[in-house]
């Protein structure tokens, strides 16, 4: 019996133990800031991050002097094309996004795949008009800061021969569009990585690393 209860613990053990190792690596990579003096320099270029809890998206105005983005992404890539002030990026599992368009739809092996596999990737674009109604957050860029914040989007899309965004074959509603991205997903590259990456990319406020999309908005609370 007590070697039992020894082989039980050990296996506690060996379950807790990468959780809370995980866990404290967020702690250390969220107090270590990274571009902590940009607050400074304000622009006037508005741009918004909105999450609902777990997932964080950037959203930008589909266009200003800086950026066309229906060069990259024309109305017609949507089922029903309309005209729109703003695009939300965000970036995540590709099977994920496939499969789970609730968190009621979420399957363990999904879960378990994306998290401990080096898994493909999407890019998931939105288009809306105001982001007011979701939990969301407002900064002003410069002009070379938004520049940057473009740039980093941009080399994430896979193209084709043509150079255009390869897109994939399925959406949840008529105002969103997925596409595929280079860069793979796992636990320590997910979707609130990738938007602190951003903001790390373009000269702003962020901390050295983070899995979870409330220490992004903590950064600019």
């Amino acid at each position: 019996m007590q070697r039992f209860f020894r082989f039980l613990k050990n296996l506690l053990l060996l379950i807790i133990m990468p959780a809370l190792i995980y866990l404290l690596l967020n702690l250390i990579g969220a107090i270590i800031p990274v571009n902590s003096g940009s607050g400074s320099e304000k622009g006037n270029i508005k741009i918004y991050l909105i999450q609902n809890g777990t997932h964080t998206d950037i959203v930008l105005p589909v266009s200003n002097q800086i950026q066309n983005w229906k060069e990259t992404i024309p109305s017609s890539n949507f089922s029903t094309p309309r005209q729109t002030a703003y695009y939300a990026f965000g970036w995540g599992d590709r099977e994920f996004y496939r499969t789970t368009p609730q968190w009621d739809d979420l399957e363990i092996t999904t879960a378990v795949n994306s998290l401990f596999l080096n898994t493909p990737s999407a890019i998931h674009v939105t288009r809306m008009d105001f982001p007011q109604t979701r939990n969301h957050i407002q900064l002003k860029l410069t002009e070379a800061q938004y520049q940057k914040l473009s740039e980093y989007i941009l080399k994430h899309f896979e193209r084709n021969v043509n150079g255009n965004p390869v897109q994939l074959d399925f959406s949840y509603t008529q105002d969103d569009i997925f596409f595929e991205s280079k860069s793979s997903f796992h636990a320590f590259r997910t979707c609130n990585t990738w938007v602190n990456s951003a903001m790390k990319y373009a000269g702003l406020e962020a901390c050295l690393w983070t899995a979870f999309s409330q220490v992004i908005f903590w950064k600019y609370s």
